[in-house]
């Protein structure tokens, strides 16, 4: 049918009844976890002090204080603090000849880093994503762009060909799946591959809601509805915030964003 005779119709049935404001209330919460994915990496990579782990020099120093453990096996940079990126070369040495006369080839991180401070895990902790492995946060970020992309070659013909609430189901039940699965992941790769199933979801579930949210209605409520699907968006940011602050485990903070769309998933 022309856009005109779909407008005559809706018209007929009521432009804004019952069905279409509740169809549009439905779809603002799948906005909220929308939100959430987009945007939670960048709560799970706070930047936290770090250094080489040179718990080599404990086998020939047992009784070695923490500070003077770093004093012997890492550089300073130019404004006197610990290097986090580079060490001192383990050496066969006795203790009494490495405090005489000093290390000074340096490599870098050999053993892993050490992260002094007690803070809950976060992503970059947990996956060491400092030094020469930084740029793995920034694949992964790409590799969640990736699945949107794939998302939208996917669900969007989908959509179409078999309707927007079999897509929706599908789409809100691999962001729950994959989403929750996040938190349980042992490798960060698995992390990665997982991110990238949950974007293509993202994709899914923003593409047919906007299309419900743009169609059902008439033409004069058409950009209210479309208007209060991105607030809510926007509001999803704001509770991420709020969540994040108070959920400094990254792993719980997954699970507390992913979990709850299993309950509209169910609902409908």
């Amino acid at each position: 049918l022309p856009m005109s005779g779909i407008g005559e119709i809706l018209k007929a049935v009521g432009d804004f009844g019952p069905f279409q404001k509740w169809l549009v209330l439905l779809t603002l919460f799948p906005c909220l976890s929308v939100a959430f994915h987009q945007f939670c990496q960048l709560f799970m990579v706070p930047h936290v002090p770090h250094h080489c782990n040179t718990s080599w020099i404990r086998a020939v120093g047992p009784n070695l204080t923490e500070e003077e453990q770093l004093n012997l096996t890492l550089p300073r940079d130019a404004d006197g603090a610990y290097e986090q990126c580079s060490m001192y070369s383990p050496v066969d040495w006795d203790l009494g000849s490495i405090v005489a006369y000093g290390l000074n080839a340096t490599e870098k991180c050999s053993g892993g880093w050490v992260y002094p401070s007690a803070q809950p895990p976060s992503l970059l902790t947990e996956f060491d994503l400092v030094c020469d492995r930084k740029d793995l946060n920034d694949i992964s970020q790409s590799v969640y762009m990736v699945g949107l992309f794939l998302g939208a070659m996917i669900f969007g013909p989908l959509s179409d060909r078999i309707g927007r609430r079999p897509v929706i189901l599908i789409s809100v039940f691999l962001q729950g799946l994959f989403g929750v699965g996040i938190a349980f992941v042992p490798h960060f790769y698995v992390y990665v591959a997982f991110r990238c199933v949950v974007g293509a979801s993202v994709s899914g579930i923003t593409m047919t809601i906007l299309a419900l949210a743009s169609k059902t209605p008439c033409y004069r409520t058409r950009p209210k509805a479309v208007l209060t699907s991105h607030c809510c968006v926007a509001i999803g940011q704001m509770l991420l915030a709020g969540l994040s602050y108070g959920v400094r485990n990254w792993r719980l903070l997954e699970i507390a964003g992913s979990a709850p769309i299993f309950a509209f998933f169910f609902y409908i």
